[in-house]
């Protein structure tokens, strides 16, 4: 593996010293196994599509997807945990397409695009700094195919004083500085003055979606994969046959409840690659080359600012010309031709390209209509986000924001502003208030 850090050779070792306690976990533990499994069925693409296992451990999931027709490359920290794995592969009768050891902030021994679906499903749970998590994240995005999907795993950050209560209701009482520092910051650190080998991130529920978001990810559901039974499943877990069944049903049903999310101890979130990411990023660098001036502008601008907003098009905003020679560019994606339209409400050489199924408008000069007539529409703010190493100029949040307030699109307003930077915020207003707006 080369050099790494302190925390991950203890993880290393952790999980070195006793892969079949890990393997294992899951049998304890089987309604967490059987609703996760129920949310891989539903939108994982079918067999035998090329998955990626990132942080599986002993192949608890990967033999079972196996089992199922994909083709599963197992990645993890553990050697010993890989070795396992390829025995329980054996014992099931099935050959996993990989074994590969590493740490899942890098996966550079993969090509981008090269998974039609990626699990990270135990990693995030040990990265202690939210920048190694969102490293993880963007490197588990990169090598899956635009489209595909993402199943995120945490821990939730309530799960250690529920677990107290449930085997260990003196912990508090012994330890509250160090449940104060788990309720406080999620973490678990080495060394902690309990004696646990255990080094952990603890996630808030509310921040699990939001955070996969800025990783480039779209969120479709959080699961809290124990449902109603969390710390209580015993007898459910003692089950078979339609008893079980109906168990696993209901405890599916409701994993999506956010309600429930702060009373499980494991978070599933399942996203998808956006493919508008790809599209805009082949679209930039054509731009750039092209030497044409351009805006990202309308949810794409604000998904780029890390909103979770799901992106159904794209919106382009640019002087009239550019707009023309963008449909020069890309003239076998027309579908309505660059031309002067109106609206009640917009005026702009408009026109409309097709990228695989994904709509890109393209506004030429934009005007809007108010009391005295037509206004052109200019950026009052402009920053450059970065897509995937490529610079993509767009509106700041807050003037997004503003935007949607006054066409009264308060939703999406309100959406945005937990994210944007108050004083710049209010900086927009006051200038809008002196120029009459």
């Amino acid at each position: 593996m080369g050099d790494c850090s302190p925390v991950v050779s203890l993880v290393e070792q952790y999980y070195d010293a006793q892969p079949q306690r890990e393997w294992e976990r899951l049998e304890r533990h089987r309604t967490e196994f059987a609703v996760a499994m129920r949310a891989l069925q539903a939108h994982l693409p079918p067999p035998p599509a090329q998955v990626l296992d990132c942080g599986g451990g002993p192949g608890r999931y990967a033999v079972e997807l196996a089992r199922r027709g994909y083709q599963v490359t197992l990645f993890d920290l553990s050697t010993a945990a890989l070795h396992l794995a390829r025995e329980n592969a054996a014992a099931a009768g099935v050959a996993l397409a990989g074994y590969e050891h590493g740490s899942a902030t890098d996966l550079s021994c993969f090509p981008d695009d090269s998974f039609d679906a990626v699990l990270v499903m135990g990693p995030l749970y040990h990265l202690l700094e939210e920048g190694e998590r969102l490293q993880a994240l963007t490197e588990a995005r990169r090598v899956l195919k635009s489209g595909g999907p993402l199943f995120a795993a945490f821990i939730s950050r309530y799960a250690v004083p529920r677990w107290a209560a449930a085997r260990e209701p003196s912990w508090p009482l012994e330890y509250p500085a160090l449940l104060e520092k788990i309720l406080a910051t999620g973490v678990l650190p080495p060394g902690a003055e309990d004696g646990s080998s255990f080094v952990a991130h603890f996630a808030h529920p509310a921040q699990v979606g939001p955070f996969c978001q800025r990783a480039g990810l779209e969120v479709v559901t959080v699961l809290g994969v124990e449902g109603l039974v969390s710390m209580i499943e015993d007898g459910v877990n003692a089950l078979s046959g339609a008893a079980w069944d109906t168990w696993v049903e209901l405890n599916y049903r409701v994993a999506a409840d956010p309600s429930i999310h702060g009373c499980v101890e494991h978070l599933l979130v399942v996203a998808v690659k956006p493919r508008w990411r790809a599209v805009l990023r082949h679209i930039a660098q054509r731009l750039v080359e092209a030497g044409l001036a351009y805006a990202v502008v309308g949810g794409t601008a604000v998904a780029l600012h890390g909103v979770p907003l799901p992106v159904k098009d794209l919106d382009l905003m640019m002087p009239a010309e550019d707009a023309y020679r963008f449909q020069a560019l890309f003239a076998d994606r027309v579908v309505e031709p660059v031309a002067l339209r109106e609206s009640e409400v917009y005026r702009s050489h408009l026109g409309r390209f097709d990228f695989d199924g994904l709509t890109v408008e393209v506004m030429g000069d934009l005007h809007w209509r108010e009391a005295t007539g037509w206004v052109p529409v200019s950026l009052a703010t402009e920053t450059a986000v970065d897509l995937d190493g490529v610079p993509v100029p767009v509106p700041s949040l807050e003037e997004e924001s503003l935007v949607y307030v006054r066409r009264g699109r308060l939703d999406r307003a309100a959406l945005c502003l937990p994210y944007c930077d108050r004083d710049r915020l209010l900086a927009l207003l006051r200038e809008g208030r002196a120029a009459g707006i």
